[in-house]
């Protein structure tokens, strides 16, 4: 089963998405990342063994050394990294901001809930569609 990998700086938030997943019996391996560097370091060597690569991403726009921009630009300019899913998790709703990470190819934009119950929606949502519900080219990975 491929792993969700999830950047966000905030810990709080690292914790309600890991128990709202946990809480929804989603299967998958949980993978975090502090920020846009770590997950960039971590990513860039699995892009030729298709099979390690994540089911999808959630992503955060504002963090340290290298933002959600920054990551979701490198991941769609690189052909063997842009089919992966890219979901942006953030608490902007920067109509600019949205517009952005759209042109730069992310899959979906998502405003943080502020209740855990919207959460627990949510990620038994995003789930259910980028592994279930949508065809996608990597698709033969699994």
């Amino acid at each position: 089963m491929l792993p969700i990998l999830i950047v966000d700086d905030d810990k709080d938030d690292q914790l309600l998405l890991a128990t709202a997943f946990k809480e929804n019996r989603i299967p998958n391996q949980l993978k975090f990342f502090n920020d846009g560097m770590e997950l960039i370091n971590y990513i860039d060597p699995l892009k030729l063994e298709h099979n390690k690569l994540p089911a999808f991403i959630l992503l955060d726009l504002n963090m340290p050394r290298l933002n959600g921009l920054q990551v979701l630009k490198h991941m769609k300019e690189d052909i063997l990294l842009r089919s992966i899913p890219i979901v942006i998790l953030s608490t902007s709703q920067s109509i600019s901001q949205i517009r952005e990470c759209y042109k730069l190819g992310a899959n979906c934009y998502i405003v943080k809930p502020d209740s855990f119950d919207s959460l627990m929606d949510i990620s038994a949502q995003l789930y259910r569609f980028w592994t279930t519900v949508v065809t996608l080219p990597n698709k033969s990975r699994n």
